[in-house]
């Protein structure tokens, strides 16, 4: 009272705060001194829903489901300061986000966030939350790069009423080619993280190679094996937690990079400026290969039945007596995103598939110390076989090659009548089409004096067919 009096207030203005707060004395002071009095009234406890529950009744109860529109957002590296304008503004509207746990701790995280990165529980949980109208999904770095954003994508063309689209981000590769100020038009692109790949392939055939590596134990891998195969001088970088404050790069070579003990989310930069192209079609010279005292199948029969093989990128294929290795090595340097299995038992031929392979650089290339068919029973599916020595045991090479791919692609190579005719009895057996059966005959000049002379070589007999379908007693 005496406080109203000694300022001449007008109007005194309190909320309703009961005893406690000592509202009936101000409201006495107020009317002994004839000041006005505004009350802040109490709200009212009122029982309903929220605004999310009211949206979730509507759609489900009410069938008022509108399209779910989604937005599949490359983040960058990982900090705020990698995600672009358009991706900071789809999570901005987002009402939903959704990504792996690293991811959400880039994002503003002031809506519901679920940490998942498997499709198919993405999807279930949109459908699962209706409120949700407006959902981002966060995928690292570009979500055109090596990302989930392909399978979610896919995932989500099965769903009508989920409306999708793709926001891109900046690539780590992009990122780390900036910081080394190269530029990455003309550079491979790989990666190591979840898969195989045949980075040796890259490395051999493009000055520049960008990886992304798995894991800290990946780059030492491909340091080690770069060495192993006579690349341990060549440049490499690695870029470790990009665009982190714990950002770093190193920069070695293969060689003292073997042992690595940086982070593990890294990116791995290769430059080699001796590639060799290698050729287009097959054809290698002999002279390119160890030989020792085994047996080579020489390079214009090998041209011939490596093209009749139709190997494709990345065929699975097997060379069954492989001998020197000369059609297991060149297979493998035209299949760079497949694998060749040598099978071989003679040890002094498997010592010159080892060098063959590593002069070649073939890392593509598995030796499998053993005799067929029983050593081709634990090896993968094949799209196509070729068949350089089988030592008697072609019919049982040809049924467990049937057996794995009854569409296999096989090539036969014989010198002796008796595998020519035992051949011809096992397509007789077996479901084959594209049947051919062709002799070469090579020879080639010799110099004597200032004259040439040709000197035959032994005619080899080039058998080819594709398995096909069932057997009668099959079908």
């Amino acid at each position: 009272l005496a406080m109203l009096r000694e300022y001449k207030i007008s109007y005194l203005v309190t909320k309703e705060s009961g005893i406690a707060g000592g509202y009936p004395q101000k409201c006495e002071a107020a009317a002994m001194a004839g000041v006005g009095l505004v009350v802040i009234g109490r709200p009212q406890q009122e029982a309903g829903m929220s605004l999310e529950e009211v949206i979730k009744f509507l759609k489900n109860e009410i069938n008022l489901q509108d399209k779910w529109k989604v937005s599949l957002v490359g983040i960058g590296m990982g900090t705020a300061e990698t995600l672009t304008a358009e991706g900071k503004e789809a999570c901005k509207k987002a009402r939903l986000l959704i990504g792996a746990k690293r991811m959400l701790e880039t994002a503003d995280q002031r809506q519901h966030t679920y940490a998942s990165y498997q499709p198919e529980e993405i999807v279930n949980y949109i459908k699962e939350h209706p409120e949700y109208e407006n959902v981002a999904v966060l995928l690292s770095g570009d979500a055109g790069f090596y990302s989930g954003a392909s399978r979610l994508l896919k995932r989500l063309e099965d769903e009508p009423q989920i409306e999708a689209r793709v926001i891109p981000g900046i690539s780590s590769v992009a990122y780390f080619c900036a910081k080394l100020g190269v530029s990455w038009e003309d550079a491979a692109l790989r990666s190591l993280h979840g898969r195989q790949d045949n980075i040796l392939a890259a490395v051999r055939e493009h000055e520049k190679t960008v990886i992304l590596a798995g894991s800290a134990q990946s780059v030492r891998s491909l340091c080690r094996k770069l060495a192993e195969y006579g690349y341990g001088s060549l440049k490499v970088c690695v870029g470790a937690d990009l665009s982190y404050d714990t950002e770093k790069i190193i920069e070695g070579t293969a060689e003292s990079l073997q042992e690595y003990q940086g982070a593990d989310l890294a990116v791995i930069y290769v430059e080699n400026p001796d590639t060799c192209k290698g050729m287009a079609v097959h054809g290698l010279p002999d002279g390119e290969f160890m030989r020792g005292d085994v047996p080579m199948t020489k390079e214009e029969v090998r041209s011939i039945s490596l093209s009749k093989l139709r190997l494709a990128k990345d065929s699975v294929v097997y060379d069954v007596g492989a001998g020197t290795g000369s059609v297991a090595v060149e297979a493998a340097l035209r299949v760079t995103d497949g694998i060749v299995y040598a099978v071989e038992k003679k040890e002094e031929a498997i010592e010159l598939i080892e060098k063959n392979q590593k002069k070649m650089k073939a890392d593509n290339l598995v030796i499998v110390k053993g005799e067929a068919p029983d050593a081709l029973l634990g090896l993968p599916v094949p799209d196509c076989v070729f068949i350089g020595g089988s030592t008697g045991n072609l019919k049982g090479i040809l049924d467990t090659v049937y057996q794995k791919n009854k569409k296999a692609r096989v090539v036969i190579n014989t010198i002796t009548l008796e595998t020519l005719t035992e051949a011809k009895h096992c397509m007789e057996e077996l479901p084959v089409a594209e049947e051919e059966i062709v002799q070469i005959s090579v020879s080639r000049s010799k110099k004597a004096g200032r004259y040439h002379m040709m000197l035959g070589l032994n005619p080899v007999t080039v058998i080819s067919f594709t398995l096909h379908g069932k057997k009668d007693e099959e079908a």
